[in-house]
C-alpha cells in the first residue's frame, strides 16, 4: 500500500497545479470607461470633467463622476445640477440614481428637462434661450452654507429597472452643468452654465480565446502520463 500511495501522490499534485494554472488564464479583467469634458456656454469662465465607468458600480450600472476643473482666477464653484442625453429615450422611463450627493432627479419626457429641484438650477441662456436635455440630477443644495452645499467633486450611479446600460448609451450624447459660488477665496459670487458634447465610445475588443499556457500544458500532460502509468501497474498486480 506505501508504494500505492506514492503513485499516486503525483498525479493529485500536478493535478491541482494544473486546476491553480488554469484559474489564472482564464480570469481576464474587460472594464470600459470614457472621459471628456464641457466647457461654459455663459456665466464664469468654467470647465468640468465628466467620468462615465460601467464597471466599477456594477454590471448594467453606469457610474458618473462629475468634477470641477480650476480655470484662470475661477478656482472653486459648486456643482448644483448635471443635464445629459441618453441614446435610447424609451429607457427613461425605468432610469433610477443614487449617490450621496443626489437630492433630485428628472428623467423625460425625452428632450424637455432644463431644470432640475428648483427653477433657478437650469441650463438657459441669455434671454429665452433654452437647452433641453433627456434628464437632470440635482447635486446638493443651493447655498455653499448649507449642508449639501459647495461640492466641488460628486460621484452617482445611474441604472435601469430591468435593462442593462452600457456606455454605448452616451457615446456623442449631449452633457451639461449648472454651477454656482464661482470664484475663488472670500470671492464666490460668479455662476456659470456648461454643456458640450461626449466623446465617441468605442468597446473594448472582446477577450481573447484563452490558450493554455505552456507550463499548465505540460501538467496536464504529466498528469495524463502518470495516470496512465498507475493503470497500468494496477493491472499487472495479479489477482
Amino acid at each position: 500500500m506505501k508504494n500505492l500511495f506514492a503513485i499516486f501522490k503525483v498525479p493529485a499534485f500536478l493535478a491541482t497545479t494544473a486546476f491553480v494554472a488554469s484559474l489564472s488564464v482564464l480570469s481576464p479583467a474587460n472594464a470600459a470607461s470614457m472621459n471628456f469634458t464641457i466647457d461654459d456656454f455663459t456665466g464664469s469662465d468654467t470647465r468640468v470633467k465628466f467620468t462615465l465607468d460601467d464597471a466599477v458600480a456594477g454590471s448594467g450600472k453606469v457610474q458618473f463622476k462629475v468634477d470641477f476643473l480650476s480655470t484662470g482666477s475661477n478656482t472653486i464653484a459648486d456643482i448644483r445640477g448635471v443635464f445629459f442625453n441618453i441614446l435610447d429615450d424609451t429607457l427613461l422611463t425605468g432610469l433610477q440614481v443614487v449617490g450621496t450627493d443626489v437630492t433630485a432627479k428628472k428623467f423625460g419626457p425625452a428632450g424637455t428637462v432644463d431644470s432640475v429641484g428648483s427653477n433657478s438650477n437650469n441650463l438657459n441662456g441669455n434671454g429665452n434661450q433654452k437647452n433641453y436635455f433627456d434628464a437632470g440630477v440635482e447635486i446638493g443644495q443651493e447655498g455653499i452654507g448649507q449642508g449639501k452645499g459647495d461640492i466641488q467633486s460628486t460621484t452617482f450611479t445611474l441604472f435601469h429597472n430591468s435593462k442593462a446600460l452600457t456606455l454605448a448609451q452616451f457615446s456623442e450624447q449631449n452633457f451639461g452643468v449648472r454651477l454656482m459660488s464661482v470664484g475663488s477665496g472670500n470671492n464666490r459670487n460668479g455662476s456659470s452654465k456648461l454643456k458640450g458634447q461626449a466623446s465617441y465610445y468605442t468597446p473594448p475588443p472582446p477577450p481573447p480565446k484563452k490558450v493554455p499556457e505552456p507550463t499548465t500544458t505540460v501538467a496536464l500532460a504529466l498528469f495524463a502520463l502518470s495516470t496512465l502509468k498507475v493503470v497500468k501497474k494496477k493491472s499487472l498486480v495479479p489477482v
